[in-house]
């Protein structure tokens, strides 16, 4: 699918999360943390992934259009 990338949420499922929704990768000691916003309070919110920062940053790079 187009404009999607394909996680592994921490739990095992599987997720596509849209491109545009991305507002930053942070990497972290068990994969990766995929920022999509802020809340109300500031907060980052997103999900965390299985995958690596590097991983992550692959499948955003052969998104591009």
């Amino acid at each position: 699918m187009k404009g999607f990338i394909e996680v592994t949420l921490s739990g095992g499922e599987k997720a596509l999360c849209p491109v545009r929704l991305i507002s930053g990768v942070v990497e972290d000691n068990d994969g990766a943390f995929i920022e999509t916003g802020t809340d109300n309070k500031g907060k980052s919110t997103g999900m965390c992934v299985a995958e690596s920062y590097e991983n992550i940053k692959q499948k955003l790079t052969d998104c591009e259009v």
